[in-house]
């Protein structure tokens, strides 16, 4: 029996007192915080852990400059003091980034706005601060980064917030929450919800993978569906009003441009826009479109989007030369925007939990930011709601990546000696004490601790560790997911006779369920690309380009 089905039998085995439907980031942040408190907790995600909106962010944990200028300054005095607690629990996980903002002549933000409101960035982060911001001149920004266009440059804002893994930061939330006694499972969709005398009792649900439908009872049923949160509402009762305006924001995987992060203004319309390293390649988005709710589940990256942000790109980077054959891969997301009027820019991030006359919990809006925060409401709702006997929320002190006690003549310090010391440090900065598990497999077989293709720097371990210890369950959610390897030149693909070699001789899936995992896997690869030729007009009607 697979990990996976062991937790599939215990989520039929009694009754629970959270049920957690979705496995994005609020929801791993819920199912971690019950479970820490000593609730009994169930989640199901009806595809893989952070396979909807929390894997396609800008890959920031950030205060929100940009929502200063539009009034939201509690969110961003709340987001700053979450960036710091994550920096406290996950410090390998969310590390420090620098970011310039330069200002050329005809900006809309002049470089005394900028250093304003970077000023007040800091006075917000008072005590959490990771450095104060610095305005350069524009012979010092050129010196920080010489592949800034130097015609027109005014001054150059340098501040700091973080950077981080989404998918890897909300499997830690899993991970912790399973070994806390949480049962999570992946690939599990909501079929109905089930009521006692009109109050919500549990869920009928499917197991995606082979098509089996049971039953699970709760005390208490959450709603973190994210963007899709409104259809789940209407499960529950028909005439639910719409609480969310969701949009569409689209990301550019390239390879490097720059040797700083960069926080740019487009000159065409104001509009903000990351350029971020990311590992090997740059992360460039974001935009910020409309999108129907019925959409949310096909979402890409349009030819027009694409060569929105190249244009904003070449602008600012000049040398660069960018065109969309450059583009190694693109992400699509929807971000779960509360209902608003006027433009998508000056809609609020803030979040707000809602129980209906059913009792169905749903979390609604939000940013990935503010994630822990988000749970812990929750979680404080849910016990004083249901009278449990809690413990007090820890989720703020507590580590999310247990490192391995490291003592002398320690076995697992054995081990370690017979791997790379870049790559230990790397799986440790990673996998934390999963690590023990990765040098376990590589002393038992040295060619595990092989990369999988000289394009990255993945091992053929962690796809191992990938299938027998992080629930993964398909070609994609090891290659997209649990690893970068989709992201990089190859995207995978000259890697594939290894990872199906690696799947059938670790995993539990037939020869007819790889095949099919292949060709899911190329489609998604080809959906990540199928826009490296934009129409010709850039133009776009964009209503705002902010990160979440």
């Amino acid at each position: 029996m697979t990990a996976r089905e062991a937790m599939l039998a215990r989520l039929r085995a009694r009754t629970v007192d959270v049920l957690v439907i979705g496995g994005g980031i609020v929801g791993a942040g819920i199912a971690r915080d019950a479970a820490m408190r000593g609730l009994s907790v169930a989640l199901i995600e009806r595809g893989d852990f952070a396979s909807g909106t929390s894997s396609k962010t800008s890959k920031l944990i950030h205060g929100g400059l940009r929502y200063l200028e539009h009034g939201r300054v509690r969110l961003v005095f709340e987001s700053l003091r979450e960036r710091h607690i994550l920096r406290t629990v996950a410090p390998s996980m969310v590390t420090p980034l620098s970011l310039l903002l330069p200002v050329y002549r005809g900006d809309r933000r002049a470089p005394w706005m900028i250093h304003l409101g970077l000023w007040l960035y800091d006075l917000l982060a008072t005590g959490r601060r990771i450095q104060p911001h610095r305005m350069l001149a524009a012979r010092r920004a050129l010196a920080a980064e010489p592949a800034l266009r130097a015609d027109g440059l005014r001054a150059a804002g340098l501040y700091a917030d973080c950077q981080m893994d989404d998918a890897r930061l909300c499997l830690a939330n899993i991970l912790q929450a399973a070994s806390l006694g949480a049962v999570c499972a992946n690939y599990v969709r909501l079929r109905a919800l089930l009521k006692a005398r009109q109050v919500i009792c549990g869920a009928l649900a499917e197991n995606v993978l082979t098509g089996q439908a049971f039953e699970m009872h709760a005390r208490c049923v959450v709603n973190a569906t994210g963007p899709w949160a409104d259809g789940l509402r209407r499960l529950s009762q028909a005439d639910a009003p719409v609480r969310l305006a969701p949009s569409k924001g689209i990301h550019l995987v390239v390879p490097r441009l720059a040797q700083e992060a960069l926080f740019v203004q487009r000159p065409a319309d104001g509009r903000l826009l990351f350029i971020l390293p990311w590992g090997e390649r740059t992360v460039v988005g974001t935009t910020e479109t409309a999108v129907h709710p019925q959409s949310l589940d096909t979402l890409a990256a349009t030819a027009d989007e694409v060569g929105y942000l190249v244009e904003a790109v070449n602008h600012v980077l000049p040398g660069a030369h960018l065109s969309p054959s450059d583009v190694i891969g693109t992400f699509a997301g929807a971000r779960p925007l509360l209902a608003h009027a006027g433009q998508a820019r000056t809609a609020s991030r803030e979040h707000q939990i809602e129980v209906d006359d059913a009792g169905l919990l749903s979390v609604l809006g939000g940013k990935y930011t503010t994630y822990r925060l988000m749970a812990k409401q929750v979680v404080d709702l849910i016990v004083s709601r249901g009278r449990f006997r809690a413990d007090r929320c820890l989720t703020d002190q507590i580590s999310l990546l247990e490192t391995p006690q490291v003592g002398t003549g320690d076995y697992w310090h054995e081990l370690a000696r017979r791997v790379d010391p870049d790559l230990l440090a790397r799986w440790l900065g990673t996998y934390g004490s999963g690590t023990i598990h990765l040098l376990q497999l590589a002393d038992h077989e040295p060619a595990l601790a092989q990369p999988l293709c000289p394009h990255h720097d993945v091992t053929c371990a962690e796809l191992v560790h990938a299938m027998q210890r992080e629930m993964s369950c398909t070609i994609t959610d090891v290659l997209a997911r649990r690893t970068r390897v989709a992201w990089s030149p190859c995207q995978g693909l000259d890697a594939l006779s290894t990872v199906l070699a690696l799947m059938a001789r670790y995993g539990s899936a037939t020869s007819a369920e790889l095949a099919a995992q292949v060709k899911s896997y190329r489609a998604f690869c080809a959906q990540a690309v199928a826009c490296r030729a934009p129409s010709e007009p850039t133009t776009m009607p964009m209503h705002a380009t902010t990160p979440r």
